[in-house]
């Protein structure tokens, strides 16, 4: 065999022999590149008598060109009494079904440090149909908590001084959907950080599609201040390298920053809540959202708005640069074939001189 055809046979051997690199691929972007709000379902309360309560923010973003800015006025009233201003984003029916496992992940930045009271929701997910809130996060101050309400409310985690202004800070979690409370799970990361693992809960309020919606949520109360938080990044997928569960601006995560509790979660009484969300959750995310369900249950004043509150760019590169051989043998980047292949090249060339 001519020289120039071996080395040819040798080099495309050793690509075969090279592990393949594997890129984690979302099933679904919320990160705004789009550079408007068309990749979410549904939006509620984007705009109220012409002033714009979610626009695109240029200035401060977690990665790409774009991110979401979110204001909460008074005005901004659903047809329960809520104040809320929230962007939906719904997965296909079957990622939500009995014994399906979702993979969510999105990006939060306050330019101030939210108030204490009132209270808020930053982000929930929810039964369509039925309009069962089955876990949230609230926000309160610096203090971010995570609930399950079935069948009962359940801190699963409170991150006390973790949530603090003036950087990005990345929620991922994966829900595993069971009607019993049992096979229910709930898994939540926070900047990087497993803060509950497993965490069981009855996650599927009934046979209907779940989605999740990030913004701000109140109650049925009057308030002074204008809260603003930015999202970007948002992410749906199948593992936790999907949804690049630490991809913080400069590398930064695996830290909470802050007094992360963990351990046994705490139960509270309240049945699980109802917002009284749209009964279409699908339409034309530019409209205004303005129109009211009438399945929610009246809200009361708390800020789970009713029944009751309770008290990353990660993918599988292997690394191929390094050779080590010892007892094991020969390996390049954990393909031994490499090492074989490369040896017979060097035999070929001492024999040539």
């Amino acid at each position: 065999m001519r020289p120039a055809r071996f080395a040819a046979v040798l080099f495309g051997l050793a690509s075969l022999a090279l592990p393949t690199i594997a890129r984690a691929e979302p099933v679904w972007f919320g990160d705004f590149e789009t550079a408007d709000l068309s990749q979410w379902n549904f939006l509620l309360n984007p705009t109220i008598e012409g002033n714009d309560y979610i626009t695109i923010e240029e200035t401060e973003v977690a990665q790409g060109s774009y991110a979401a800015r979110v204001e909460l006025h008074n005005d901004a009233e659903w047809g329960n009494g809520l104040k809320r201003v929230e962007l939906q984003h719904r997965p296909e029916d079957a990622r939500t079904a009995e014994g399906a496992t979702t993979f969510f992940a999105w990006s939060v930045f306050l330019p101030e440090e939210l108030p204490v009271e009132p209270s808020q929701q930053i982000g929930y997910w929810e039964s369509n149909g039925s309009f069962q809130q089955m876990m949230a996060f609230q926000a309160e101050g610096t203090t971010l908590t995570f609930v399950t309400r079935r069948p009962d409310n359940v801190v699963q985690w409170e991150g006390k001084g973790v949530l603090t202004a003036g950087q990005w800070h990345r929620i991922a979690m994966s829900v595993t959907w069971s009607t019993n409370a049992d096979s229910g799970l709930v898994n939540l990361w926070f900047d990087g950080e497993q803060v509950v693992t497993d965490g069981v809960a009855q996650t599927l309020a009934d046979g209907n599609p779940h989605f999740v919606q990030i913004g701000l949520l109140r109650g049925q109360i009057e308030f002074d201040d204008v809260p603003v938080i930015l999202l970007d990044h948002a992410l749906e997928g199948d593992s936790l390298e999907d949804v690049e569960y630490d991809a913080l601006p400069g590398g930064e995560g695996g830290s909470t920053g802050g007094d992360s509790t963990g351990g046994e979660p705490t139960t509270g009484d309240e049945p699980g809540p109802t917002t009284g969300d749209m009964p279409d959750p699908t339409g034309d995310p530019s409209t205004t959202g303005t129109t009211s369900s009438t399945g929610g249950d009246a809200a009361s004043t708390n800020p789970s708005g009713t029944a009751g509150s309770p008290d990353a760019d990660t993918d599988t590169d292997t690394d191929t640069a390094g050779a080590s051989s010892g007892g094991g043998g020969c390996t390049v980047g954990g393909a031994p074939g490499v090492c074989v292949l490369l040896g017979l090249a060097g035999l070929f060339r001492r024999r040539r001189s």
